[in-house]
């Protein structure tokens, strides 16, 4: 299906270039593949942040929390991936966008597993925000890797659109991912 829909103006082959400045064309298999992670990225980035919405309740009641240290482990995590997205950006442009990308993914990965075993208030607070930053790391790296993949302007609006649909669908399911976490797990596997 989605092989379709990018078939129309691409080559499979990839031929050997001899100007090093023109980028290597890459097969129709690994673009799709490489969509597809950048794809998954941004859903469990947006998944994260709207599924702890649902979970509030129930870490207030298994961590003591008040309702202040509530809102800021939403919030904090807000704060801090709205505030450094544009640092995010910025580094991108300036370094490998590849290692900002890999670092960003993999340190968020860590975060949340470490999240997801902590009981206090406290070290949930600091993991959350740092989180934010990590998790901020890795939507403008994979916008600007996007772009590398697909150089075709078609090509390009096609992957770009992919990947704010899954954001905004991972947006609305977190609501019930989250309930259902809580509901039949624990809500510290919102993290």
């Amino acid at each position: 299906m989605l092989s379709a829909f990018f078939q129309d103006n691409v080559t499979t082959s990839a031929p050997l270039s001899t100007n090093i400045h023109e980028p290597q064309r890459l097969s129709l298999a690994r673009k799709l593949n490489l969509l597809v992670m950048f794809c998954l990225t941004q859903f469990i980035d947006t998944l994260s942040m709207s599924a702890l919405l649902s979970a509030i309740p129930a870490l207030e009641a298994s961590m003591g929390m008040t309702e202040i240290q509530s809102t800021w482990v939403f919030s904090g995590f807000r704060l801090t991936f709205t505030s450094f997205l544009l640092i995010s950006g910025r580094l991108s442009d300036v370094y490998n966008p590849k290692t900002v990308f890999i670092g960003g993914v993999s340190t968020l990965g860590i975060l949340s597993l470490c999240a997801g075993f902590v009981y206090t208030a406290v070290p949930i607070l600091v993991l959350r925000a740092i989180t934010g930053i990590t998790s901020a790391m890795t939507i403008p790296s994979a916008l600007k890797l996007l772009v590398k993949v697909f150089p075709d302007p078609l090509e390009q609006a096609r992957a770009v659109g992919f990947f704010a649909g899954c954001g905004a669908v991972a947006n609305m399911g977190g609501l019930v991912v989250g309930a259902m976490f809580v509901q039949r797990v624990s809500c510290h596997w919102v993290f």
